[in-house]
């Protein structure tokens, strides 16, 4: 069988069943864990599937643009792989530090999870994630503010000023997208200078991934991969996209999901 033959069966299957395990394909065309690997990872570029740990799921557009009124307080629930790289998140979190959460869903879920006892300075663009945290005694916050969007939060240029006069120790970052070709990407341009000039003021730049965000890519490039210190995702990750990680010298912590 050729590798395109091969692959379009993959692909197939995916789509049948939802999924498919590397183990899978090696026993159905007696290829390697390597190739098996490589057909997946190609098939994912091309934006025919996602890969996970040890095998692939049905793949997700690159583009989606989010609902223009959404919100992660509207969720009825958190995802679990979402408070999980949340919690792990939270544990590097130092004692008096100055740190910047992210407006998206797991940011919200870090400012939720957010020790009540844990004496922090937050900066947040995002008057959803202020407000989940303005009960906690600890909590110093510091609302970045600007020409607020719809979704509850600013990053026009008064936002980029205000966050330029301020130091960070670690900003905790999440955007559309993330993979090792394109790096970290956005649907909308208005948010990428704004998360670069966050980048830019601070000592330590964590993204927070949770895999469903992994292998795709959006239309507006934030950073590299590599300009991350750490990423941080959950157990669905793929272990071909831990290994590049690896190989670019970015470490990669993987949370648990356990409730």
């Amino acid at each position: 069988m050729f590798m395109e033959e091969r692959q379009r069966e993959i692909v197939r299957t995916v789509n049948e069943k939802g999924r498919i395990l590397i183990s899978e394909i090696q026993e159905a065309y007696q290829v390697s864990a390597d190739c098996a690997r490589r057909d997946l990872r190609l098939l994912e570029s091309r934006g025919l599937l996602q890969r996970t740990h040890g095998g692939a799921i049905a793949g997700k557009p690159g583009g989606i643009c989010p609902e223009p009124v959404y919100n992660p307080a509207d969720l009825p629930q958190l995802r679990r792989e979402i408070l999980a790289v949340a919690r792990q998140a939270i544990a590097c979190i130092g004692r008096q530090e100055v740190i910047y959460l992210t407006t998206s869903s797991v940011g919200y879920a870090m400012a939720l999870l957010l020790p009540e006892d844990l004496p922090v300075t937050v900066l947040t663009n995002s008057v959803t994630v202020a407000e989940a945290l303005r009960k906690k005694r600890e909590a110093s916050v510091i609302l970045l503010g600007g020409e607020m969007s719809h979704r509850g939060h600013c990053h026009d240029c008064y936002t980029i000023r205000m966050v330029k006069d301020i130091r960070i120790d670690k900003a905790f970052l999440s955007h559309t997208a993330l993979s090792v070709e394109f790096g970290a990407s956005l649907h909308s341009s208005g948010g990428v200078a704004f998360a670069r000039a966050v980048m830019e003021n601070s000592a330590v730049n964590i993204g927070l991934y949770p895999s469903e965000k992994i292998g795709r890519s959006s239309i507006h490039r934030v950073c590299r991969v590599e300009d991350y210190d750490l990423l941080i995702t959950d157990a669905g990750c793929s272990e071909d996209f831990l290994a590049q990680v690896g190989e670019l010298g970015v470490r990669c912590l993987v949370a648990g999901e356990e409730e």
